[in-house]
């Protein structure tokens, strides 16, 4: 008897654990959904990043790695790296990423949020990478922004995220 009501006591610890770190990996990917969305319904940040065909703003920490072209960027901030993809043929309304994410990846999407404000269309998706980390999008129009995050962290990547996205601007449009 003792032996029962041990097992089903450490059983019970271990799913109440197992449940309240659901609820805050959850309440991080909502927090950072309704960040982002009041950052998707602001005006876009003025741009710190200049190159001769586009701006975009980058937040405190992040920085440009690499640039393979004018429409593939690898950011980085401290040991996390981020990719910029810009479709310059796509509109502020197409869901082209969102389509081809739905597509490929559904059955890995844990949870998302849509935009939608004055023409422009926008989404961040959060989806399981592994054990500890996340794969984090966000995309706005013709531009995709996607990063690692650990639980801890999802609540300030979406919104940074989104703003990046936001921000891009291409200079012969």
């Amino acid at each position: 008897m003792f032996r029962q009501c041990t097992k089903l006591l450490v059983l019970s610890v271990f799913l109440l654990n197992l449940a309240a770190c659901g609820k805050s990996v959850d309440s991080q990917m909502s927090k950072g959904f309704s960040e982002a969305k009041t950052v998707f319904n602001s005006k876009p940040k003025d741009s710190t990043v200049s190159s001769e065909h586009l701006k975009f703003y980058l937040p405190n920490g992040y920085k440009v790695k690499t640039s393979s072209d004018e429409t593939n960027i690898i950011l980085s901030k401290g040991k996390g790296t981020y990719s910029l993809f810009i479709n310059p043929n796509e509109s502020q309304d197409s869901q082209s990423f969102y389509n081809a994410i739905h597509k490929s990846l559904k059955d890995d999407i844990i949870k998302e949020q849509t935009y939608k404000k004055n023409g422009r269309f926008g989404f961040a998706s959060v989806l399981k990478k592994d054990n500890d980390n996340y794969e984090v999008i966000a995309s706005t129009g013709g531009v995709k922004v996607t990063g690692v995050a650990n639980d801890d962290d999802i609540s300030k990547t979406i919104p940074e995220l989104m703003t990046i996205a936001l921000s891009v601007q291409l200079k012969n449009k």
